[in-house]
Formats: C-alpha cells, structure tokens, sequence
C-alpha cells in the first residue's frame, strides 16, 4: 500500500455504513471486504463494472470462494477486467474471475500472471481475448429476416450461410457457443414504432426487448438505432445509388439511316451531283453543236436521270454518247462508289451500338425535380425509413432532398413501393421508373436478367447514404470486443475478401460478344418509306386519271400565266407580275427560236 502511494494512486478506504458511491474512475484497486463487495453491487447495477479495471486484493481466507459466488450475481461478463490478487509464500498469483454472459451463472477464473519480489510481474502467454474465446457452449440466441439469400440463407439443419451467415458460423465455431434463431417476416429489420420515439420493430426491437443476442442476417448502421442497439464493426460498406433502364429511343431509331453523316455531309453530296449534272447536261449541249452524232441532246430530265442512276450504283439503260460526258458519269459513279462504302460502314456501326435515350437526370436533386418519372423504393428500406423519421425536422441539405423526392416523386403513387428488389428491377425495365436500391444488392439482382435486359439497367453515379452493415447485438453487449477481434482477424487472414468473392460480387460486364438481332423499331423507317411511296404513287395515279378523263371529254384548265390555285400570283402587285410575265414570254421566244434553228440544220444535213 506505501508503494501505491508513492505511485500517486489514489486510495480511498470505504465504511461499511456507505451506502452510495461515485464511479469516477476508470481503474480500482480495492480490499476485499463487506464495504466494497458492496461497492462492486453498485458499480454493477450502474452498469460501470465492465467499464473499468478492478483489482481486488485478498486478504482473508476464503475471499476467493466469497468472490467467486458474488460474481454469479454481477454483471463480470467476458468483457470485464475483475482481477483478484491472493499471496503465496513470497510471490502473488493474479488472477481474474467472470461469467460468459448473463446466462450464465457460472464463475469462471483464470491466471493473468505472476509477481515476485526477485522477477517483478510475469504475465500469462496469452491475451485477454484468447484465454477467453471458448465460451464453453454458451446458449445464444439470434434473430435474422429471410430478404436477401446472398447476406443469409437458412439451411435445413439449422445452420445459416450467405455472406453474413457464413461469419456468424465462423464465430460460432471459434468461440464455441450454441445457437438457436428466430426468422421474423418480411423486411423487418427495425424502424420506429408508430406514434413512439424510443420503441422500435424488427430485428432491432428484438435486441432492445431482451430477446436476442444477436443479428444473423446484416444491419445498417445509423445513429438512431444506435442509441438502443450496439453493433459488431463493419462487415461492408453499401449505398443507396439510382437504377434506371436504357428505354429505346424511337425517334433515333427512325433517323437512324440518316445519322451516319452529317446534314453538311449530306448537303455537299447532292450539290455535288447537281453541279455534275449540269456539267453533263452542259457538255452534251457543245458537243452536239461541234459533233453532231446524233438528232438532238439530252434533256435536263435525262441528264438527271443519268446522275441518278450513278449515285444509286444501277447504271442507265440509255448513257451519254460522247466521251465528256460519259467521264462525267463515270467520275458521278465513282464519287457515289465511295459515299456508299462509307455510309454502309459507319450505318452498320450506328445499328450494332445502341444509343440510349438521353435522360432529364443524373442525381437525386436532379430526380426530384421531375414530373415524367416515378421512383420508388423497396418497402420498409432505409431510405425509407430516413426520409420519413430520421429527418423530420432536420434542416440539412442531404434531408431535405430525401424528403422531397419521397414526397414529391416516391408518394406520388402508392405502386412506387415495391415488396421486392425483383418487381422493382421489372418496374425500371418496363416504365419509366427509378429504383432507389443497395447498390450490391440490386446488382445481385440484376445478373439474374437475361444479358440484354442486364445491360439495359444502369446506375448512376452518385451515391447516398453510404454507410456499413454490421452484425447487430444488444446495447453494452458483452460480446462485442470479441467478436471485432475474431472479424479483424478474419479480414487479416483474407477471408473476408474471399466471402465478399463469393457472395456480393456484383461485377457485371456488358460486352457485344451476345448476339444482336434486329428489332421492328430497328427498320421502321423502311416501311414508312413504303407507305409513303405508296401514298405519293396513288396521288399521282389519280391526278393521271383525272387529267386524262379531262383529255378525253375536252375538257381544259382555265390558263393563266404564273397562275396558284387558278389566281393569279402577287395580284395586288399587278405591274410587278406583268413584267415577270412579259420577261418569262421573252425567254420562252428565245428558246423556240434557238430549237427552230437547230431542226432546220439537221434537216438540211440530212437533205445534203
């Protein structure tokens, strides 16, 4: 006791007649007697005796026995530090004596080390948590939800696998402790209850009533719930991340022809092609007047028609006669040669590569601003649970979009909450629809689609409400410093990459090795170019029809020059149209006289 006191510890000396202490230390060395037996009740019914460090030094015989019988009735699970010195000779034996649990009544007592005056302090060869790990088959009980297989699967022996599964089995062989679990219905991992603050449902509510020690299936961690409920430390990290479809888009689709080149492309083209046809119908005109092989030169129709049929790679039944103008064709044909090797090559890839619809969004804000789009989200999830209790009342940023996107987009429609992650991958293929989802989670789902609905769901980048899943115990649990130790030491020895490997990898690869078949959507507008060639062949039979009905009975149209809809055109600019009238008369003389020649010099070469 003189050499604590010159260690500046701090001794106080307790009567029996105190009836009340303060815990105020994290440390205390005490004689065991009457007074402060009564102090380890108090420090136990204040929940402090596994907070602090007790070293009780025995003084009179049968102390140990005493203190062994007093700790059946403390709360000295496997997490305190009760250590009692008792003397032997010249050396003291350390020793610490507890429970495994509070059902347990069993005191447990084992070595800590040795002191003696020649070697000082000799501690055991094994730490606290490793002479501890044998719970010696302590009766726990769990509790999970049957929602996701790949975290639990519940086998028929009664054993538990999946991601989650596979670690509590690991830790019940470990520490060697039997276990019996309830599974509660539906997604009952815990919310509050109606109309309570403090009272909560599910998986959490049966840790906070008393009712399991644990967690078999994952738990978020969040704060409120960890103000009832203690937690493992983290087994993965997860997010809530935006999960939409790639919808076709029709209008693409149907200019899906014309998108391999550009509208300066396309215009270049047929400039091109004109200003050949003028060249042809121009070469044509000279060599007729110098070479005159033959009656008369083409016509315009004609030469348009021989520069038609080049760029449509067809030929002509009829072609130029002179050299020019048969360069001229072929150089038309060799351009139109190689405008179709590129259109082909750069359609061929426009078709193969779908090109999504481009969506209004890409973040939650963004999300709660439309009016075209529902979201939803698994029924009772986090998210849910967040947006309609943890933030009441919050001013934050992040609150404040949870709240206006399940107000204003998730509430808008009572089917927007779904009871699966399955009907809420179908939703987003078939509607226009978000699904608010665990990003591992929804991926698990996901690569059970077929690979072109698979490669249709996309998620967005952003993230929300990153937190961790845990294995989920009652508040101040006595096993959960050994429990972290035994998680650690898995992660450590790469077993929990391999179970990650195993369950949650939620890879998927969107790659053109699958087979690509061509859809109605994909060739739409070919038969809306037939449709309205058709359309343009009946008008045009009819206007025949009826112009030779007219022919046929004599019948005329009322002639008027530069005529629209039988009125004259710009009538109330009456000069202006008859000096457009007058000059159109002039150039029609001009072009009758110029043919008058020309027949009247192939009549005298074919006279002479």
């Amino acid at each position: 006791m003189r050499r604590m006191w010159g260690a500046n510890i701090y001794i106080t000396h307790f009567h029996q007649h105190h009836h009340h202490f303060s815990f105020t230390s994290h440390g205390y060395v005490l004689i065991y007697n009457n007074a402060t037996s009564s102090f380890l009740h108090q420090a136990s019914e204040a929940g402090v005796l596994g907070e602090a460090e007790w070293l009780l030094l025995l003084l009179e015989e049968g102390s140990q026995e005493a203190l062994e019988a007093q700790v059946s009735t403390l709360d000295a699970f496997i997490d305190s530090e009760l250590m009692f010195v008792t003397q032997h000779n010249c050396s003291a034996h350390i020793k610490s004596v507890y429970r495994v649990g509070p059902k347990q009544r069993e005191a447990r007592v084992e070595v800590v080390g040795t002191w003696s005056k020649e070697g000082g302090f000799t501690p055991s060869p094994l730490a606290k948590l490793d002479r501890r790990k044998d719970f010696k088959g302590y009766p726990m009980t769990g509790v999970g939800v049957k929602v996701f297989d790949f975290f639990t699967t519940y086998l028929s022996s009664g054993g538990v696998s999946g991601f989650v599964g596979d670690i509590v089995t690991t830790l019940q062989r470990t520490h060697n402790f039997t276990m019996r679990y309830e599974v509660l219905e539906g997604y009952a991992y815990g919310k509050l209850e109606s109309g309570s603050n403090t009272r909560w449902t599910g998986m959490v509510g049966a840790l906070q009533e008393g009712r399991a020690d644990l967690t078999v299936s994952e738990l978020s961690i969040i704060q409120e719930r960890s103000e009832v409920i203690s937690y493992t430390q983290p087994l993965y990290i997860v997010s809530r991340r935006l999960f939409v479809a790639t919808h076709v888009d029709f209008s693409k689709k149907l200019l899906a022809y014309a998108s391999p080149m550009d509208t300066l492309l396309y215009i270049t083209i047929f400039g091109n092609m004109v200003g050949l046809a003028f060249i042809l119908y121009f070469i044509e005109r000279l060599s007729l007047h110098f070479i005159p092989i033959k009656k008369e030169a083409d016509s315009w129709s004609l030469v348009s028609w021989y520069m038609t049929s080049a760029f449509l790679q067809q030929g002509c039944s009829t072609c130029p006669s002179y050299m020019a103008s048969r360069i001229i064709f072929w150089v038309g044909f060799i351009v139109s040669l190689i405008v179709f090797t590129s259109y082909s090559a750069t359609l061929v890839s426009h078709l193969a590569v779908e090109r999504p619809a481009t969506l209004p969004f890409s973040t939650l804000q963004q999300l709660s601003r439309q009016t075209g789009w529902d979201a939803g989200v698994n029924n009772n999830d986090l998210f849910q649970v967040t947006a309609t209790q943890t933030c009441a009342g919050s001013v934050s940023e992040e609150c404040r979009v949870l709240q206006e996107v399940w107000n204003r987009i998730i509430m808008r429609s009572p089917d927007n909450i779904v009871d699966s992650y399955r009907q809420g991958i179908q939703k987003v293929l078939k509607e226009k629809y978000v699904f608010i989802g665990v990003d591992v989670t929804t991926n698990y789902y996901i690569r059970e689609l077929s690979p072109e609905d698979g490669c249709r769901v996309k998620e967005l980048p952003g993230r929300y409400l990153t937190g961790g899943v845990a294995i989920g115990l009652q508040q101040k649990s006595p096993f959960r410093s050994i429990f972290d130790s035994s998680i650690q030491r898995m992660r450590e020895a790469g077993l929990m990459s391999k179970l990650i490997k195993e369950w949650l990898s939620a890879d998927r690869s969107c790659t053109l090795d699958t087979e690509i078949s061509a859809s109605i959507t994909d060739v739409a507008i070919i038969f809306f170019l037939l449709m309205g060639g058709a359309t343009v062949s009946c008008i045009l039979l009819t206007a025949e029809i009826m112009m030779s009905w007219m022919k046929k009975h004599g019948i005329k149209p009322e002639a008027h020059p530069l005529t629209i809809t039988g009125r004259p055109a710009w009538d109330k600019h009456t000069r202006k149209n008859q000096g457009i009238v007058a000059a159109f008369t002039q150039l029609q003389h001009v072009f009758r006289k110029s043919e008058t020649i020309n027949t009247q010099e192939r009549l005298y070469e074919n006279k002479y």
